[in-house]
């Protein structure tokens, strides 16, 4: 239902009222309802803004300066598409119908664009991949590794269901040794907003190398071998293309006639996940960016992805990637109560951010934002389930492609990770290890820097890791790497190793080639 602006009004009166940057009494914010003008932004940083061309599209790109973060939940609940949260501001677009309500409450703003009405435009670097060269592109790698890989499709776009398109949730299924469905089993999103165009590329980029690398790493043909790995990387076919010509599009492309004739275009595909939905940090204006549709699993694209995820039921892993913030999420998204797992999020969080540079913390500590795909996956199917933001304020959502080695170099060892953890999570408490090398029979086994002090034994297999305690142990005594020979007759191609802390608590499982 669309609020009215007195409605409107008293919810951005309440937020700010106890505010000392909210100006004047909401009596007469609502008996004058005359938007004030806007004051250029000197302060802020432009950020990205400072290399990208505007053009007029009915939004405004502002600074809002907040107190509370129930004050930024409000502004996402009315419409606001909030890009960056600073301490004591953030910024974000909005549509004109908003940016007059938000001046009416005389709430201290300011504005980035040149002129009101005026927005971003993004820039398509030519070297990212369009739908139609991800689909030729994941083809080709399903040609080159029959073996391996299984290509398929989760569903379709709206666009395509109207008969508009003809546009796939392309997914790609890896794999090694073993019956897939045996394995537990991870999934890695990408793009569930069009703009965000790095979030393509680093699903693409993790696939070729596993893929490259099976055989010649050992690490990664253990993880193949042992774990059951999806990717899709791309979620909003449909909104993607509108990005490939230039528009900072976040929504997929639902035209919302169902709801009104004069409807905005496009559903938030990472608001419409049905666990809490329409609880906080959404809009139901159909013109904001972060319009949650007119259900929960609104959309045929949420839908393949619920779809898919209950009815592979040995997923235990999940990671989304999106742009921007150099942040690691977890649950909660809807609520800032801690969850049954917290020790467990912020264990594998801290990890995850000491790897990638990223600050970690839940989705509520940012703000509140309900509907999302990592509360779904966990409250719904229990999976751990983490959303990566990439690249910073200067990023943007559309950097340069040249900009694509960092991200992937950052991001990397999280998905390398994350992939050992599925059916082992609570390996995140125990040491991990650095690197086993080997020197004719004899095998270097060194321990992540943070964890050195706190290693007792390591112990190792060879053909198959089994259960934690199993296996030969060798001694550490808190020494900063240990060194152990394999017998020369030695069955296997493979020799796998986990350490031990002194809390009795073991990490994650490394390999190395025996021959």
């Amino acid at each position: 239902m669309k609020k009215s602006l007195k409605h409107l009004s008293l919810l951005l009166v309440t937020a700010f009222a106890a505010s000392s940057l909210y100006s004047c009494s909401s009596e007469q914010n609502l008996s004058t309802n005359q938007p004030s003008d806007l004051v250029q932004s000197l302060s802020a940083s432009k950020g990205f803004l400072a290399n990208r061309a505007f053009e007029e599209t009915g939004r405004t790109i502002i600074k809002v300066f907040y107190t509370s973060k129930k004050q930024i939940s409000t502004l996402n609940e009315l419409g606001m598409d909030v890009w960056t949260v600073q301490d004591g501001f953030v910024i974000g677009q909005v549509a004109d119908p908003l940016l007059n309500k938000i001046k009416s409450t005389f709430i201290k703003v300011e504005m980035l664009s040149p002129k009101e009405g005026m927005s971003v435009k993004n820039v398509f670097d030519p070297a990212y991949h369009t739908y139609d060269e991800l689909t030729a592109e994941l083809q080709q790698i399903a040609a080159k590794y029959p073996n391996l890989v299984k290509l398929g499709s989760i569903g379709k776009t709206w666009e395509t269901l109207k008969g508009k398109a003809n546009r796939s949730l392309w997914s790609m299924r890896i794999n090694g040794k073993g019956t897939p469905d045996s394995k537990p089993g991870i999934v890695f999103f990408g793009n569930h907003h069009a703009r965000e165009l790095v979030t393509v590329e680093i699903p693409l980029m993790l696939i070729k190398h596993l893929l490259d690398n099976y055989g010649k790493d050992a690490e990664i043909t253990n993880l193949l071998d042992t774990k059951d790995i999806w990717v899709i990387p791309m979620v909003n076919p449909d909104g993607h293309i509108q990005a490939e010509k230039g528009d900072n599009w976040r929504k997929n492309r639902n035209d919302n006639k169902d709801v009104s004739a004069n409807a905005g275009i496009g559903v938030d595909l990472n608001r419409n996940y049905g666990h809490q939905w329409d609880k906080g940090g959404s809009s139901n204006d159909t013109r904001s960016d972060t319009y949650h549709g007119k259900a929960a699993f609104s959309e045929p694209e949420t839908q393949a992805v619920r779809d898919f995820m209950k009815g592979q039921k040995n997923l235990d892993v999940m990671m989304s990637y999106h742009s921007f913030s150099n942040l690691i999420l977890y649950p909660w998204g809807w609520s800032s109560a801690p969850t049954p797992d917290a020790a467990k999020f912020t264990t594998i969080g801290k990890k995850l951010g000491a790897m990638s540079g990223y600050k970690p913390q839940s989705a509520a500590d940012l703000y509140i934002a309900s509907g999302i795909t990592d509360d779904y996956a966990y409250a719904e199917l229990k999976m751990l389930a983490f959303t990566t933001e990439m690249g910073s304020w200067d990023d943007g959502f559309d950097p340069p492609y040249s900009k694509v080695a960092r991200f992937w170099k950052e991001n990397l060892p999280n998905a390398l990770y994350l992939i050992k953890l599925a059916g082992e999570s609570n390996a995140a408490f125990g040491p991990d290890i650095n690197t086993v090398t080997k020197s004719g029979n004899t095998y270097n086994v060194s321990f992540d820097a943070k964890y050195t002090n706190d290693v007792a034994k390591i112990e190792y297999f060879t053909n198959k890791a089994t259960k934690a305690g199993a296996g030969t142990p060798v001694e550490v005594n808190r020494q900063k790497s240990v060194s152990f020979s394999l017998d020369t007759k030695a069955t296997g191609n493979m020799v796998y190793v986990r350490a031990q802390g002194t809390d009795g608590k073991w990490g994650t499982v490394s390999a190395a080639f025996v021959k």
